[in-house]
């Protein structure tokens, strides 16, 4: 009997590594018919059309071939069937695909499904595999936004994401598909005229994903398919987070999904009742409704008017619902969670209980966003009333300030023509796309934090205090050194992609200034220049907004691979500063 124990674990054990080594070579077939799939959308490899058809629907067949030989193998066939029902539901757009389905839209949703489904599912497993690879949390950050952007670009490539009569090239599509992952907004065709309905959710949903960030999303996604979210999930949304403690991601995350839903929802039932005249039609006053403020809230700036919100200038709702949307998601989910968390404590213990109190980082977010709105809405209504950009009406023109203010640090909607604000108003938003939203929310720039460290450090230096101090709180040393390098890091950034652009551009050095600090601060704000760039400074562009949306540390983490370094000082010497 313990022999036969032992055999039967030893087969069991190199069945378990069989599959292991199918996992891979699954997902690297899979990953190898993602990448045809990009080059289907190529102009150069038109003429191969057939032929990579050909080789995906080889490459499917051994994705059906793996399936069933996996059914075949186990012993309890129905638990099996039902705990990889998923994997079965692959089948059926194969099995479309391999009876000749002549639509190439639905050849190439049911292709991008069944790869992007089988690649995900066989890598994820292989724990082995990516152990010996060594991913840390901030590459997979970077590989997950890579992938999606491309899944996002071919899907809207295809003839049914454009409007009758256009059509949309692959660079530009991947220009599209990233400002709206990255949040952004910028845009090198018009989203109302150029995309078709399709189009325009497929932008939509690269938004949401993008704005929920695609670590929140997926393991949002693990908990409602009902799978186990493991260790290794845990510590990487710890780090996302960046959370104190391992216990509580899975908590906040569901918080995180649940408020964007419920302020979405509520912000797009608000614009529906308000913009119903408008189209006097419910169905379509929902989606605009719907599209304006999902994109207002992810601080994304896409718009279905071909003119942004210029024309709901003076509509003081419209006004009202979408910047307190941009506001709510500037301001990140740790510092609404954190608000929410000390209400339900001061409800919980009651009156004579134990007094909550807001984590300082929260209470610097609520300081520093409420002075930038205020200072920011009256410098642009100084320097913009009587202009030509401005409405002649005070009322209107306060509106357009106070507006232009909140969309400047975050979100890139506009109600008022860009390109004809005067050059201080320019600077001025420029300032204030660098400053950006807040940590861990939708927005992107250097942070509110990271001003309020790096003014206290400034002012420290003057009264020469050891300590820098915020609210009666001693910031630590490490705080202030990533404060200071995120700063220098940024400046370098925009400095180097602003001077490769007007090397390439023949645009105003303003305009292009204003470009590359809207596309790293993620933004989304133009002059009117983005459809006019060439081909490399689209891809330029790209670059920016891919780097501004993950964040300049994650990139740093991502690529320092000795991050640790020995303990020992070396001797200090003074030099002389200033």
């Amino acid at each position: 009997m313990k022999k036969k124990d032992k055999t039967a674990g030893k087969s069991r054990e190199h069945y378990s590594v069989i599959l292991k080594y199918a996992d891979v070579f699954i997902g690297i077939a899979a990953l190898f018919a993602f990448f045809m799939l990009m080059f289907e959308q190529i102009d150069f490899f038109k003429p191969w059309l057939p032929i990579l058809k050909r080789i995906n629907s080889g490459i499917l067949l051994l994705f059906l071939s793996d399936i069933l030989i996996r059914f075949l193998l186990v012993s309890k066939k129905i638990a099996y069937f039902k705990a990889k029902l998923i994997d079965f539901a692959a089948i059926i757009p194969i099995l479309l695909l391999i009876s000749g389905i002549n639509n190439y839209n639905v050849y190439v949703m049911a292709m991008l499904t069944v790869v992007s489904y089988l690649m995900i599912s066989r890598i994820r497993k292989i724990t082995i595999f990516i152990s010996a690879i060594g991913f840390k949390p901030a590459q997979l950050m970077i590989v997950s936004y890579l992938f999606v952007i491309c899944a996002g670009a071919i899907i809207l490539t295809l003839p049914v994401s454009s409007a009758p009569g256009k059509s949309l090239s692959l660079l530009d599509a991947l220009f599209t598909s990233t400002s709206a992952l990255c949040v952004t907004g910028l845009s090198v065709q018009d989203t109302a005229t150029h995309f078709s309905r399709f189009g325009q959710i497929v932008i939509l949903f690269l938004i949401q994903i993008g704005g929920l960030g695609i670590m929140t999303f997926s393991v949002f996604l693990f908990i409602l398919m009902g799978r186990k979210v493991g260790i290794n999930q845990r510590i990487v949304m710890h780090d996302v987070l960046d959370r104190d403690e391992l216990s509580g991601a899975i908590r906040t995350i569901r918080f995180i999904v649940k408020m964007t839903i419920i302020v979405e929802l509520f912000g797009a039932a608000i614009l529906t009742i308000l913009w119903y005249p408008e189209f006097g039609s419910i169905t379509e006053s929902a989606y605009h409704g719907l599209f304006h403020s999902v994109s207002a809230f992810c601080n994304a700036g896409f718009s279905t008017f071909s003119n942004g919100l210029m024309g709901f200038a003076s509509d003081i709702g419209t006004n009202v619902v979408i910047c307190s949307l941009i506001i709510c998601g500037g301001l990140g989910f740790m510092a609404v969670h954190d608000i929410s968390d000390r209400i339900k404590a001061r409800f919980s213990h009651g009156k004579h209980g134990v007094r909550p109190r807001l984590r300082i980082q929260t209470v610097i977010i609520f300081i520093v966003t409420g002075l930038l709105v205020v200072i920011g809405t009256m410098c642009i209504f100084i320097f913009e009333a009587g202009s030509a950009a401005f409405s002649s009406d005070p009322m209107t023109c306060i509106l357009q300030s106070i507006f232009q203010s909140v969309t400047s640090r975050t979100a890139g909607f506009n109600t008022c023509d860009i390109s004809l604000l005067t050059p201080a108003t320019l600077f001025l938003t420029m300032i204030l796309m660098l400053i950006g939203g807040s940590p861990g929310s939708t927005g992107g720039g250097l942070k509110t934090t990271t001003v309020a460290v790096l003014w206290r450090t400034m002012t420290n230096g003057f009264s020469q205090n050891r300590n820098v101090e915020i609210l009666k709180r001693t910031i630590p040393h490490e705080t202030i050194q990533k404060a200071t390098t995120l700063l220098i890091f940024y400046i370098l950034l925009l400095t180097i992609f602003t001077m490769v652009l007007l090397v390439i551009e023949k645009l105003p050095m303003i305009d292009i200034l204003f470009e590359a600090v809207s596309a790293g601060a993620t933004v989304g704000l133009s002059t009117g220049i983005t459809a006019k760039l060439s081909e490399p400074g689209r891809v330029l562009i790209m670059i920016l907004m891919f780097i501004g949306r993950l964040g300049l540390l994650t990139i740093g983490y991502a690529l320092v691979f000795n991050q640790r370094k020995a303990e020992y000082t070396y001797a200090e010497e003074r030099v002389m500063i200033g």
